[in-house]
């Protein structure tokens, strides 16, 4: 098995501040990455820096060494002091540093299960480690199989079908009154964080009419400059709300905004058309009333909660299957790693077994004699019976230790540091 290393932190093992001060800034990497792969016993690296994972994979010439030198290089290139940093720190070596990896570019060890980011994520800095020329044959098919799992588990599963937070949640809704959110009018009343997260959904699911009304002027024009729309005044607001098919109030108030009347009167105006108010605010800036509207829709934070909850419900369940396709995956990417190393090993162990017993037939002649052709053909295969003799248990050895890739890793090394091969 290849002798594949990571070591990392993530958001399940160091908190924000940690993970902050332990990543790599993107213009940096790639002078970090040719100096991490000049690190005696690092032969290809890789490094994922993201605000939840910072990761570094490498092959090694030994998995021991290497996680202690990938360490220690971590160490001297961030800003946690080194025990600290340690106590953070995940390590993976052989097998279960290819499932992590393949987890890890499928989602299934996000923060958020099934978001779909990550992967783009890791194409990224894959692609850095490319440009650096710090990955090589290992690395190169690691990454393409962990892409091809992905893509799999994306195709095989529904695990990234379901809306996992509040503002996606709230644009999954506004779905499924209006079918689609192209021509509709949307009005953003304040401009809390979550009601800017809702836009931005409803954005890229092809709303582009957008107005923001704020008791701050000024905060209502940057608003609106990001989405380009349009900043409107807060008074009269039952005029906006008559304009607008989808409203979303993300506000501070400690007051109701919009009661029963402001919304049927806006409604009226509107002659009946569905209208959706989605309530994002704590407490309440929609009165509940307003869901008695007939072809009114009001939602608060309660109700996209339930949603939220219901898909990440049906997410966990997809994900049964993905670790399936997962373990699919790393049993296919490991068959065909195996095979590759072991015709190598078995050759230079033979190879090498084979010039130690004829260097000594060799000596034995020189200090006996001349011998005539019979009696070295004879000699020669008797070398031969015995270098096979001693190579067919080693390598049956190697042939039944693919059970246990620990062992596995640590008999071929034997092999080699014994054999010096």
């Amino acid at each position: 098995m290849l002798n594949l290393v990571i070591i990392g932190l993530n958001h399940r093992t160091a908190e924000l501040d940690v993970r902050q001060r332990a990543a790599f800034p993107a213009p940096k990497l790639p002078d970090v990455l040719k100096r991490m792969t000049q690190q005696p016993g690092i032969e290809e690296g890789m490094i994922i820096s993201t605000c939840n994972r910072v990761e570094l994979l490498s092959r090694v010439e030994r998995a021991d060494r290497g996680i202690d030198a990938l360490e220690d290089f971590f160490a001297a290139n961030c800003e946690i002091p080194p025990e600290r940093l340690k106590a953070h720190l995940y390590r993976h070596m052989g097998r279960q540093a290819v499932l992590h990896v393949f987890r890890v570019s499928s989602s299934l060890d996000s923060m958020v299960l099934g978001e779909a980011q990550i992967l783009g994520q890791v194409k990224s800095f894959y692609g850095i480690a490319s440009d650096a020329a710090t990955v090589g044959y290992y690395l190169n098919n690691l990454m393409q199989a962990a892409f091809h799992t992905a893509k799999r588990v994306r195709a095989e599963t529904s695990i990234g079908e379901f809306s996992v937070s509040v503002s996606s949640a709230a644009v999954e809704l506004a779905l499924k009154i209006f079918g689609e959110l192209k021509n509709k009018r949307i009005l953003i009343v304040g401009s809390g964080e979550m009601g800017e997260a809702a836009v931005r959904h409803m954005t890229a699911s092809g709303a582009t009419q957008i107005r923001v009304a704020n008791r701050s002027p000024e905060a209502a024009q940057r608003l609106a400059e990001r989405f380009r729309g349009e900043a409107v005044p807060l008074e009269n607001l039952v005029q906006w709300l008559a304009k607008s098919d989808i409203v979303i109030t993300s506000t501070a108030s400690q007051q109701v905004l919009i009661d029963r009347t402001m919304a049927q009167t806006a409604h009226a105006q509107r002659r009946q058309q569905p209208m959706v108010f989605i309530d994002i605010s704590v407490p309440r800036n929609v009165h509940p009333a307003v869901s008695s509207i007939d072809n009114v829709f009001c939602y608060d934070v309660d109700d996209l909660g339930a949603v939220v909850e219901a898909n990440i419900a049906e997410r966990r369940a997809a994900a049964t299957r993905a670790e399936e396709i997962v373990e699919e995956e790393v049993e296919t990417f490991c068959a065909r790693i195996k095979s590759r190393d072991f015709g190598p090993v078995v050759a230079q162990l033979q190879d090498r077994i084979s010039d130690i017993c004829r260097t000594e037939l060799q000596r034995y002649m020189r200090r006996n004699g001349l011998r005539n052709e019979r009696e070295t053909q004879e000699l020669e295969w008797m070398v031969t019976r015995i270098t096979n003799k001693i190579a067919h248990p080693l390598v049956i050895q190697m042939r039944n230790s693919h059970h246990n890739p620990t062992h596995r890793e640590i008999y071929f090394d034997t092999i080699r540091r014994i054999f010096g091969i």
